[in-house]
This record gives structure tokens, C-alpha cells and sequence, in this order.
């Protein structure tokens, strides 16, 4: 058991390592709400994305008839001029190169995805970066879409997303419709650097609960099964302790390579983020509503389709 505890990371970050020869030409979108702080910086790269009663503020902005993130996506991806596209989050950092460099390795048939880098103001900032990067290897290893950015062939992605307007959760909802079309997902680092969801003790959890109860309910069956497998596993942890200095090594490794801030703090906020993810699986089974962009949302499955389970 503990060498399979220990080789998981490495075996994320191993099948994570693609090298991308090429840059190719891409329509940059980023769908936004309000005003994040980093949109003032990257806004000048991309056309920003808005819900109909949304202002716009910047030079390139086009607003959709519908309001929601999902809308904003499906709007872009539609309306889209370039043969590739990436769409970006509106609360991460990146780079016209990144976008060229994302677009390039989801190739010609699939699309690609790389995950944000969260960057902590405090103590509790920093449990949210070490919980986010636990994150990392669980999404590495499932490959799932949109951790921060996504991007493809205009006509693969429009495929892809399809129908997301009306989900609760377009990621989930955008993996298991591309796995089920069989379009590969593709992965390339990235340093999309993001500030905290939050940070204090409890919006954080609450943070992580949301992510984790949401799989729980509405995602495919696959999803559950490695929920609920995920929960054992850092069970597991409190035999083997060492295994979570391998994870918390991992991630500040990683951080390095990528030129992100990696404070020896992060080792600490490890220990607290374990903590906080092993009760945030356990309780998502359990858990019937969440709270999300501001609004209530009840986590019922319907019993129809992966593509409408998601749906109010």
C-alpha cells in the first residue's frame, strides 16, 4: 500500500509532461463576472466575455445572451473566428504565449488543460494553495477539464462544450461529455497564477466541500467511485504520515519548476490542507446544497443522462 501511496504523484506528474513543439494562432476569451484583479492585466490579450447586465469595461468585450460562465463559454466558443481558441478564467494570470502554447498541445482532434497555481496571502491562503495542489494530482490523474484554462480546434471544442449553458458545473459537465465523445484530453504546464478562494477557516472549507460534494452528486459514476476510493486513500495517510510529506513535496517542486512562489510556509499549510480535503471528501456524500456564484444550489441528480444531470 505505501508504495502505491508514494507513486501516485509521481505517476500524475509523469503522465502530465507533454513537450509542445509549436505555438499556434489563437482567440483568446476570457468569461468574466465583476472585476477580478487579475482581468485589469490580461484583459488586454483577450476579449472578455460578460452576462447581458454586465458592464463593459474593457477595449475588447462582447456580451452573451445568456448570463452564466457556461453561457459565456458555449457564446465564445461559437462566435469564434480563429480556427484555435483557449479560454482563460478571469481570476488567473497568463500570457498571449500560454494561450499559443495551450492551443498547440490539444493538437488537432482533442482539446487541452492546464490547472492554476494558487498563490496565498496568509497562513490560511496558503492552506487553499496546498489543498488546490492536492487537487492538481487528482485532476492530472483523471484528466479533467478546466482547472483555469482550456483550449482546442474551434469545431472539436464547440463539440466539447455543447449544451454546457444549462449545467450547474460546466467542468464536470465538459469532461464527461468530451469522454464520451472520445475526444482526448491533453494536458501542459502552465503558470497560471491565481489568488486564494479563500482565506479563512471557514470559506475554505466550505470551498473545498462545494468542489468535492458536487462530483459526488451530479458527476458520472466513474467520478464517485474515485471520490470515494480518494477518501480511503488519505485515510490511509494517517498510517503512512510520510506519504504527506511526499504530496507537500510534490507540490512545492512543482512550483519551483514553474517559477511560482513556493514559501516554506506551504510545508505547514500542507499538513492543515490534508486535513481539510480528507473532511471535505467524507462529508460530500452527505452534503445535499451548496453555496456557488452566489447563489443556492441543490445537489439532486434527476437520474437522466451525464448531460442532463447537471441541470436546474
Amino acid at each position: 500500500m505505501e508504495w502505491l501511496l508514494v507513486a501516485a504523484p509521481l505517476l500524475a506528474e509523469v503522465r502530465n509532461i507533454r513537450r509542445v513543439r509549436a505555438r499556434v494562432p489563437t482567440c483568446v476569451y476570457i468569461p468574466a463576472r465583476g472585476r477580478d484583479e487579475p482581468l485589469s492585466h490580461t484583459s488586454r490579450y483577450a476579449v472578455v466575455v460578460r452576462d447581458p447586465d454586465d458592464d463593459c469595461r474593457e477595449d475588447a468585450c462582447v456580451k452573451t445572451p445568456a448570463a452564466g460562465k457556461a453561457a459565456a463559454v458555449e457564446y465564445a466558443v461559437n462566435n469564434a473566428r480563429c480556427e484555435y481558441v483557449a479560454l482563460f478564467d478571469s481570476d488567473v494570470y497568463f500570457t498571449p504565449e500560454d494561450a499559443e502554447r495551450l492551443a498547440a498541445a490539444a493538437g488537432s482532434d482533442g482539446v487541452a488543460t492546464s490547472y492554476r497555481v494558487v498563490v496565498g496571502r496568509n497562513f490560511w491562503g496558503w492552506v487553499a494553495a496546498a489543498a488546490s495542489d492536492f487537487g492538481y494530482v487528482l485532476m492530472g490523474l483523471y484528466r479533467f477539464i478546466w482547472g483555469g484554462a482550456l483550449a482546442g480546434r474551434r469545431d472539436v471544442l464547440a463539440k466539447v462544450v455543447q449544451g454546457a449553458s444549462s449545467a450547474v458545473s460546466d467542468d464536470m459537465y465538459a469532461t464527461a461529455r468530451a469522454k464520451a465523445l472520445r475526444v482526448p484530453i491533453r494536458f501542459t504546464y502552465l503558470k497560471l497564477i491565481s489568488p486564494p478562494p479563500a482565506d479563512s477557516p471557514r470559506p475554505l472549507f466550505n470551498w473545498l466541500l462545494r468542489q468535492y460534494a458536487t462530483a459526488a452528486k451530479l458527476g458520472p459514476p466513474a467520478a464517485k467511485i474515485g471520490l470515494a476510493a480518494t477518501a480511503i486513500w488519505l485515510a490511509t495517510w494517517a498510517i503512512y504520515p510520510q506519504t504527506l510529506l511526499i504530496y507537500a513535496a510534490a507540490g512545492y517542486i512543482r512550483r519551483k519548476a514553474l517559477g511560482a512562489p513556493a514559501p516554506p510556509i506551504y510545508i505547514p499549510a500542507a499538513v492543515v490542507a490534508y486535513l481539510y480535503t480528507l473532511a471535505a471528501t467524507a462529508l460530500a456524500f452527505f452534503t445535499k446544497e451548496v453555496e456557488w456564484r452566489g447563489r443556492k444550489i441543490k445537489l439532486v441528480t434527476t437520474g437522466e443522462s451525464i448531460y442532463n444531470v447537471s441541470r436546474f
